[in-house]
């Protein structure tokens, strides 16, 4: 007897045009539910990622204060568009920058320890692993805690970026949107991305770059997540808006714009340039990850690790201004855009001086590796574009002393120098070019960037700063099914099913015994029956011979096979789908499907087994491919 089981109700998700009757039509003809998904919804993601990186920036301004200001005595020189507004109190006093990064990693380790440790290191790389690995899914308290933890750790002098912690801000709103609302995976993890598009925009002033990178930034090789892009936009445009309606609708670094490519010749420099910044970045991801895999095997508690790291980055810091007497040597603690700004003047000759420029460059691998890899809060965007900067300032200030006629300026390279090295270990080239010409407002060298991108991008394939992200859409978790899906739909049985793998089969009229000496000598676990002219007529399988052989009131010698087998068995054919195929081994809970032509003339079988290796046959040819 069959009892009726209530079924289980799925969470209800939120329709805001339920209830509306006759405009159902209308909703559905101008299709405004997606209208509203993806226009609100992304809209009250920018809003939200506008505000964040509006307080995050706040916050960052009077921790600096509060460490730089009244503490060390020392206004670290900041980007053309945001100038320093700290007030110094007394001189500089040299013991304090060791401190001072050391309490900053103390207290953020108190923070990020005690109320949510996936706050630690860099938040975009937490925001890609939730994409892929999480259903989209972020803890509401981890964007707060992320916030706090980082403003002290950038304030008081740590070597790391804004981008990292303002992505996780907006990533995790959307996360919390996406939930509340009891959306789908797909569309909170869409909204997830939007939050990241929506901090990157507005911290960086950079709305079209942040949209790309949101959707760029997840794969390690060319791929790019087309669906989050429009929602991407949405967001950013939103949060950027805010964000410049307070600190102005400028570039981040100033001074660029009279800089051109004008000379073929400087190509061979920029070449150059490429390869330094290729194997600058390897060194880079092969010191942070070497430092973060050491101090997470250092037997110590976790609290005390990020003061540690702090206390090693002022003391780097501390001995290159001891040893040159010069306060741009400091660029190595805190987000070092000071140096970037000097970088990029439109002199002829760079205000930094060569040996300044290098300190810098390597000094900062080993600081942001040292403030990040020790579990301190921070992004790692904006240390790539210093050091990507410095390197190309190297490179452009020896070509400039060689020949003047060629480079007659040195900025050129250090914008060109910042995209070829974030491109190269973030895996992100189209966001990237684009990032740095809205950082700078100067897309006349979007010629030897690309030349300089492409060189880097195919000299760093194998190292990545974002360890989380997946090769390609096909080898993300989030994607597993819908890939599996379109592989098995364009598949066909003739294509995986062994045609000359013998298929036992039998007469409707085989007796029982020799049924069951048939079943004893094959691995086959059905059994088509077959008329004269080869055509099927049914199948049995081992559960219902076993059946049959457990009934005590059952004369054997008058059973033959026909009385085992059912006739409506599901067949397929040589031209269905394997996505077919094996929706019908699941349904119908069978091992084995017939393969019949268009007469029904049995072919063979196909199994689970054959479905795999075809897929995975067929996955490998797409890759290779």
């Amino acid at each position: 007897m069959r009892r009726n089981v209530p079924a289980q109700r799925s969470p209800r998700r939120f329709d805001p045009f339920a209830g509306l009757g006759d405009i159902t039509d209308i909703v559905e003809r101008f299709n405004l539910r997606r209208v509203y998904y993806w226009l609100l919804l992304a809209g009250l993601v920018g809003v939200v990622g506008g505000l964040g990186a509006l307080g995050f920036k706040w916050l960052t301004d009077q921790v600096l204060e509060l460490f730089w200001g009244l503490f060390i005595g020392h206004a670290p020189a900041t980007a053309g568009g945001e100038p320093s507004e700290i007030t110094v109190h007394g001189d500089l006093r040299t013991w304090a920058l060791i401190l001072a990064p050391a309490i900053g990693g103390l207290l953020s380790a108190l923070l990020v320890y005690r109320f949510a440790p996936e706050a630690e290191g860099h938040g975009t790389d937490a925001a890609i692993r939730a994409y892929h690995r999480n259903r989209g899914v972020i803890r509401a308290r981890i964007p707060i805690v992320k916030i706090l933890a980082s403003a002290l750790t950038l304030g008081s002098g740590g070597s790391a970026g804004r981008e990292g912690p303002i992505a996780q801000i907006g990533a995790g709103f959307g996360s919390l949107l996406g939930t509340t609302l009891k959306l789908s995976d797909r569309e909170r993890r869409i909204l997830l991305a939007a939050g990241v598009s929506a901090g990157i925009g507005a911290i960086f002033r950079a709305p079209l770059a942040g949209a790309i990178f949101a959707a760029e930034v997840l794969y390690r090789e060319p791929d790019i997540e087309a669906e989050v892009v429009v929602p991407a936009l949405l967001s950013s445009i939103v949060s950027y808006s805010i964000y410049c309606a307070v600190h102005g609708f400028g570039h981040l670094f100033t001074g660029t714009e009279s800089f051109t490519f004008h000379d073929p010749r400087a190509l061979l420099c920029y070449a150059v340039l490429g390869l330094v910044a290729a194997f600058g970045g390897i060194t880079f991801v092969k010191i942070f990850d070497g430092t973060t895999a050491l101090f997470k095997r250092w037997k110590i508690t976790n609290y005390a690790k990020p003061a540690i790291g702090g206390a090693l980055t002022g003391m780097i810091g501390l001995a290159g201004y001891l040893i040159s007497r010069d306060t741009g040597a400091l660029a190595v603690m805190g987000s070092g855009y000071g140096m970037l700004q000097g970088g990029v003047s439109e002199m002829s000759a760079l205000g930094p001086s060569l040996g300044i420029l290098s300190f810098v460059a390597f000094g900062k691998m080993v600081t942001s590796s040292l403030t990040i890899g020790s579990g301190g809060s921070g992004g790692v965007f904006g240390p790539s574009m210093v050091i990507g900067g410095c390197l190309g300032a190297v490179v452009g200030t020896m070509f400039h002393a060689w020949f003047p006629d060629v480079v007659p300026n040195v900025g050129p390279f250090t914008i060109v120098g910042m995209a070829g090295f974030f491109a190269g270990v973030a895996k992100a080239p189209i966001s990237t070019l684009l990032m740095v010409g809205d950082l700078t407002g100067n897309y006349s060298l979007l010629l030897p960037s690309m030349l300089v991108v492409g060189i880097s991008m195919i000299m760093v394939h194998r190292w990545t700063i974002y360890p989380e992200a997946v090769a390609t859409r096909a080898d993300s978790p989030a994607h597993k099914g819908e890939f599996l899906h379109d592989v098995l739909s364009d598949l066909r049985i003739a294509s995986v099913y062994d045609a000359k793998r013998a298929t036992r089969s039998l007469s409707p009229a085989t007796p029982l015994d020799d049924v069951l000496q048939l079943v004893s000598e094959t691995t086959q676990h059905s059994f088509p029956l077959v008329d004269a002219e080869g055509r099927l007529v049914g199948t049995f399988s081992l559960d219902e011979v076993r059946q049959v052989l457990q009934e005590q009131d059952v004369v054997r010698d008058l059973i033959v096979a026909q009385d085992l087998a059912t006739s409506d068995a599901p067949t397929v054919g040589p031209d269905d789908t394997v996505q077919r195929a094996l929706d019908l081994l699941t349904i119908r809970q069978l091992d084995e499907l017939p393969v019949v032509d268009e007469e029904g003339r049995l072919l063979g079988v196909v199994d689970r087994s054959d479905i795999m290796l075809g897929y995975t046959r067929r996955l490998a040819e797409l890759r290779k491919g």
